[in-house]
């Protein structure tokens, strides 16, 4: 697996953007831990292929992101073809993650990777959003001087970022990604993790104007922006504050989902360039149940076999036909 492969997919999410992937390191990992909720690696061979399916897990929460997708080995006649492996493989992750109750399995799939959608699909993956990842090139093109006066997020802050969320995101993409107020939270212990996240807001605790999440790593930063509606104008300011918070050359990218598209032209003005567009699908691997938790108040069954004394036999006095 340390050779280059014949064929390979990168899946690449934000993390992957801050810090490359790095398929035989993880591989070993994976053997070595075995396969969790933190991720997992599986692997086909026969007498001419290989093949690898790389999981990984988001930020301690019961889900796995397809990362990685890779055949080894040149392709023969009779051998099955890299989909028929990956098809394999990935439908075993499936079974497997399930096993280990995680909850949602993702994959955002670039739009150069047409030829998979199909794979996906009868996998049971479905398209919640898309989104485009843009870099930045060069200065700032529009020479703005005015900087949004960021503060550094609290955890007074947290229930106020996910309100922000829930009035900009549509109900079925809540639904796909079923975030909560903690999952905002910067971890407690992140000094030397990679990648490393901070987050920034503007507006009063109650209601936030703006959040704005810069990701880093070895190979990079990525920036999530959050803007209320009524706010839009502020995205300059606000990228400009997260700009000042970097201080070397790095390859510095931002996230911008479809229903965030009005965003797209002062982005552009600013100096980000697209670099591609991916559609986010997501497997589900549970289903809600409802089960009745309180017993009926009047239930047959619990009705004593023997008639209860009245109050009159319980004094030792006469019955009320006496």
């Amino acid at each position: 697996m340390r050779r280059k492969p014949r064929n390979w997919v990168l899946l690449f999410n934000e993390a992957m953007l801050a810090s490359p992937h790095r398929a035989w390191p993880y591989l070993l990992r994976s053997v070595i831990e075995g396969p969790g909720q933190h991720g997992a690696s599986y692997v086909y061979r026969d007498r001419r292929s290989q093949a690898l399916v790389q999981l990984r897990g988001r930020n301690g929460r019961p889900e796995q992101e397809i990362a990685y997708l890779a055949t080894h080995g040149a392709q023969r006649q009779g051998t099955p073809t890299d989909q028929d492996v990956w098809y394999r493989l990935l439908e075993h992750a499936c079974i497997a993650a399930g096993n280990l109750r995680v909850q949602r399995l993702y994959a955002p799939l670039s739009q150069r990777h047409a030829d998979l959608r199909e794979l996906f699909k009868q996998l049971g993956f479905q398209p919640y959003t898309r989104q485009a990842v843009l870099r930045l090139d060069g200065p700032d093109w529009n020479q703005g001087t005015s900087v949004a006066p960021m503060r550094a997020q609290s955890r007074r802050s947290v229930w106020a970022i996910h309100k922000l969320y829930g009035a900009i995101t549509p109900h079925p993409v809540q639904q796909a990604e079923a975030l909560n107020a903690r999952d905002w939270s910067l971890p407690m212990t992140q000094r030397w993790a990679r990648p490393y996240r901070r987050s920034w807001v503007l507006g009063t605790d109650d209601e936030l104007e703006a959040c704005l999440q810069l990701t880093s790593g070895t190979g990079g930063y990525v920036f999530r922006l959050l803007l209320a509606p009524q706010q839009r104008g502020l995205a300059p300011d606000v990228l400009r504050f997260g700009l000042g918070q970097i201080s070397d050359t790095k390859p510095i990218y931002l996230l911008l989902r479809e229903y965030q598209s009005e965003l797209l032209t002062p982005l552009e003005e600013l100096g980000f360039h697209g670099l591609g567009e991916q559609t986010l699908l997501v497997k589900t691997l549970t289903a809600a149940a409802r089960r009745p938790v309180l017993l009926p108040a009047i239930d047959q069954g619990l009705e004593p076999s023997v008639t209860a004394p009245g109050i009159s036999h319980a004094q030792g006095g006469h019955t009320a036909n006496d």
